[in-house]
């Protein structure tokens, strides 16, 4: 299979997600399973020889995008999280357009890190090319990944807002502006719910019990000592 063949089957991947079959962590995960299902059958998990060879592969032709893409999804399928993550990323470096990489960081990376130089790769790449639909859809992606909702719907909505994306899928992106600005407001009160109860518990302590605030009056009563008149035990006041 060629790079182009490659970067337009990862075009599709990724306009299923504009087209609204991708809905947050578990249906992305479910769809790239899907995707990579031939005639019925899910594709075996690559043996450690397998990975080896592939990693041979990759140190032999590092510029090789299409031969790293296929070394971080035999890790990825092997259940190596975190180091597919790192070649996923490996690969956008080499070909920074191979928006199906981004879109698996998206989906299984752990790393901070990963994401925000994914993140600066892809709105480096916006100023070059600011009509790139699915540079945008990935872009989204990762900003929902690290949990700014708003962000993601605002890179859509700027397409929507300049009429740049074509009519077939202006309805699935606004579908999926919705999402993230509903999860942007549901974080949002959230976050507020949390800084009014701190506050609350700051400015205003919760009372003590009545039965123990009456108890520990009692406790506090000055009673007349019984001490021994005399030297060594005078009282110290009248």
């Amino acid at each position: 299979m060629t790079l182009e063949k490659e970067r337009n089957k990862s075009a599709l991947l990724v306009l299923a997600l504009v087209a609204g079959l991708v809905l947050g962590e578990e249906a992305r995960a479910q769809s790239t399973h899907h995707a990579q299902t031939k005639a019925g059958a899910v594709v075996a998990k690559p043996t450690a020889e397998e990975i080896a060879a592939l990693k041979a592969k990759v140190e032999s032709e590092p510029g090789d995008a299409k031969l790293r893409f296929s070394l971080a999804e035999a890790l990825r399928r092997s259940g190596q999280m975190k180091e597919a993550a790192r070649e996923y990323l490996q690969v956008t470096e080499s070909e920074p357009t191979f928006y199906h990489a981004y879109h698996q960081i998206a989906v299984i990376a752990s790393d901070k890190h990963i994401v925000d130089e994914a993140l600066g790769r892809l709105n480096y790449l916006k100023d070059e090319r600011p009509k790139d639909l699915l540079l945008r859809v990935a872009l989204s992606e990762l900003y929902e990944k690290k949990g700014d909702y708003f962000e993601a719907a605002k890179v859509l909505i700027d397409m929507v807002y300049n009429n740049e994306v074509p009519e077939k899928y202006s309805q699935k992106v606004s579908n999926r502006i919705r999402l993230m600005q509903a999860k942007a407001k549901d974080s949002h009160a959230l976050d507020k719910q949390s800084h009014i109860t701190d506050e609350q518990m700051e400015t205003a302590p919760p009372p003590l019990p009545e039965t123990t605030l009456n108890r520990d009056l009692s406790i506090s009563k000055v009673k007349e000592p019984r001490v021994m008149q005399g030297f060594g035990h005078a009282t110290l006041l009248p």
